[in-house]
């Protein structure tokens, strides 16, 4: 009798521990397991909002949101170090402000450019970083960054896959205005972040010779279907502008490449993290 009564406490107990752990914000990734799971009820995947370490943060994607704060705040992807104590970072591919509000909780007092083309998603970045924003050292550009200032045709998808296209791909698009990103480059730049959703594998190109003054570099590359894989030539590239480098698998694209398998977006997603000795 005792045994069972004794399973019967435990039990209890673990029932009790996680009702009373679920609204308890976690220190890392600043929401609740309550939160997480009310944001995936299908009446607020889209264009709701959640409390994020105390602050509404706004979303326009759930899945998004929940993919971008896990990585980002959960592993800490975008973790670097500096004796600048007021560091400049330019976040190409700012999304709903995730990154923006990681580096300026790392780094407080740090002067940030942030980039994101679609309209609808920079406005809700634009909320999201404002009570971060105190000291106007971040500015929010809805333009792309590109090799030149021009207008290009654009795909947005309301969450993290939006992406500038070529005219022939045959999908609904609008246009957007690009900035030059090498003018952006003519200072020292502590941390460069671009996840542009395979634009890179044509802009990291238009950087060479101009990479010279950025201390840490985070390039997500995305392997473009039915496009020559270039991955070897960004290595290179990297190498040649002083850098060294340390990749990781960012998304899981085949299972059996050997059996002919045929990726459904990318045929590689690797974050490639490089830094200076």
């Amino acid at each position: 009798m005792s045994t069972i009564i004794n399973q019967l406490i435990r039990s209890n107990y673990a029932i009790f521990k996680k009702v009373m752990y679920r609204n308890r914000m976690n220190e890392k990734t600043g929401i609740s397991d309550a939160e997480r799971q009310r944001i995936l009820l299908p009446e607020n995947r889209e264009n709701s909002k959640i409390t994020l370490f105390s602050r509404d943060f706004f979303f326009t994607s759930s899945t998004a949101f929940l993919h971008s704060v896990d990585e980002i705040f959960g592993e800490d992807i975008y973790k670097f170090s500096t004796p600048n104590q007021k560091p400049y970072i330019i976040d190409c591919g700012a999304n709903m402000g995730l990154s923006t509000i990681y580096f300026k909780r790392q780094h407080p007092d740090a002067e940030i450019d942030a980039f994101e083309p679609d309209a609808n998603i920079a406005e809700v970045l634009q909320k999201n970083v404002t009570p971060y924003n105190k000291n106007q050292d971040i500015r929010i550009h809805t333009k792309a960054v590109w090799s030149e200032e021009t207008i290009l045709e654009f795909v947005p998808d309301g969450g993290l896959s939006g992406k500038i296209v070529t005219a022939s791909e045959g999908v609904v698009t609008c246009k957007i205005p690009t900035v030059d990103l090498k003018k952006y480059l003519q200072r020292p730049v502590d941390f460069l972040k671009i996840d542009i959703e395979g634009a890179e594998n044509d802009l990291i190109f238009d950087l060479q010779g101009h990479l010279q003054q950025v201390r840490h570099l985070f390039l997500e590359y995305h392997g473009m279907i039915n496009e020559k894989q270039n991955l070897g030539d960004i290595l290179n590239l990297i190498k040649n502008e002083g850098f060294e480098y340390y990749i990781r698998v960012a998304g899981e694209t085949l299972r059996f490449p050997f059996c002919g398998e045929l990726p459904k977006y990318f045929n590689q997603q690797l974050n490639i993290f490089c830094y200076r000795k």
